[in-house]
Parts: C-alpha cells; sequence; structure tokens
C-alpha cells in the first residue's frame, strides 16, 4: 500500500513538471476582416422608387410604314428635340445586307451639282459606265449616290474606280430585313400634354402607322406590396 501511495505522488509530480513546462502556450488568433455582403442585385422598394422619379416621365411609341431606312433616319432628325431617345430597328427575320458606294454630301446644291457634273465628265472621259444621281432629301442630301450593290466586293470596285478619278466615295451598309421598318420613339410626357396634336409631325408621310407602348418594362416599385 505504502508503494502505491508513493507511486501515485510521483506520477502527480511528472504530470504537473511536464503541463508546467511542455505545454506550449496557445495561439492567440487574430480577429478577421470583416467582408462585405454580397451584392445580390436586390433593390429595395423605397431605392427603386427614388430611382423612378429621378427619371424623366415619358410616353413611348412605335411607328411603322417606313419605306427605307434613310426614311426612318431621316424622321428622327426631323424630330429634333421632341425626340428623348429614337432608335430604327427592323421587324422580321434578317437579310443579307446591301451596300451603297456615296460621295459624302457637299455644303450646298450649287456644290453638289457641281461635283455631279463633273464627275460625270470624268466618268465619260475614262469610259465608265455609272448610274450616279443627286441625293435631293434625307440624312445624305446634297451627296452623290454612285449605286447599290448586294455584294461588298462590288461596292468596294466601284470605290476603287471613283477613287482612281480623285474622288473620295464611301461605302454604306444597308441593313434589311423581311419585316417592316420601324422607329421605337420616347417622348417627354410633358411634350406630349403640351402638344397634343404632336402625331401631326407625320402628315408629311401618310402610310406611317403610330402605336402607343408601355415605356417600363419592368415591375414598377409601386406593384410590390
Amino acid at each position: 500500500m505504502r508503494y502505491i501511495a508513493i507511486f501515485l505522488v510521483l506520477a502527480n509530480i511528472g504530470y504537473f513538471s511536464w503541463v508546467r513546462y511542455s505545454a506550449q502556450p496557445a495561439a492567440q488568433l487574430e480577429p478577421s476582416t470583416p467582408r462585405p455582403l454580397l451584392n445580390s442585385g436586390l433593390t429595395l422598394v423605397s431605392e427603386y422608387e427614388a430611382q423612378l422619379a429621378a427619371r424623366p416621365a415619358l410616353n413611348c411609341f412605335t411607328l411603322g410604314g417606313f419605306s427605307t431606312i434613310d426614311d426612318a433616319s431621316s424622321f428622327i432628325n426631323e424630330l429634333g428635340e421632341v425626340a428623348f431617345a429614337a432608335d430604327v430597328n427592323l421587324a422580321g427575320d434578317p437579310l443579307s445586307s446591301q451596300y451603297r458606294v456615296f460621295i459624302p454630301p457637299a455644303s450646298s446644291r450649287g456644290i453638289a451639282t457641281i461635283t455631279l457634273d463633273s464627275l460625270s465628265e470624268s466618268l465619260v472621259a475614262a469610259e465608265m459606265e455609272s448610274e450616279i444621281y443627286l441625293i435631293t432629301r434625307g440624312m445624305l442630301e446634297n451627296g452623290i449616290a454612285l449605286g447599290v450593290f448586294s455584294q461588298l466586293a462590288d461596292a468596294e470596285a466601284a470605290q476603287s474606280e471613283v477613287q482612281g478619278l480623285g474622288y473620295a466615295p464611301e461605302i454604306e451598309e444597308i441593313p434589311r430585313s423581311t419585316g417592316e421598318i420601324r422607329v421605337q420613339l420616347q417622348v417627354l410626357e410633358r411634350y406630349v400634354q403640351e402638344n397634343p396634336a404632336w402625331p401631326d409631325l407625320t402628315v408629311d408621310r401618310p402610310d406611317l402607322t403610330i402605336t402607343e407602348n408601355l415605356c417600363e418594362t419592368i415591375a414598377q416599385g409601386r406593384q410590390f406590396p
């Protein structure tokens, strides 16, 4: 019994010494830097309402029935400040593009006519056949049309020939589709209210159709419960 007591005392002394001199102090954990919250893309209703209030009130329309993209682009240009935003788009399925070769518009009709006559004489002298004419309306008014081609290579060949005569023609791609040519238009609501007869801007184009659309394609903040 005496030996057991002595053994237990020695065992306790040995354990105490091991704990006292051998155990390593626990490393202190450094506080981690808090990470920002993930942006889930959610917007509070109050935030959306504030964004909505900051934007101008708009009326949106679709105008269809334009004969050419030039005509649609010219219409947008004629609207001027009436249009808050406007864009030309094609309905239906896409078709292969065409390519127009032209000399950019001159500063006046007189200068454009002189250029046309000079170019015609140069083409005759070079024995080149080309149907050219003066563009009298639209975005290219007072320019000179040198032809419309179904293949880009043909347009580039025509461009190269006229460049050889000392002129600087350009090539413009003309998109096409199986559907009609449309203008998507946004007009300030204030303008529509102050000018109820504003659709009369289409009076020179009696074949146009005009349809009012919803400007908002996402849920309104006031629709949330």
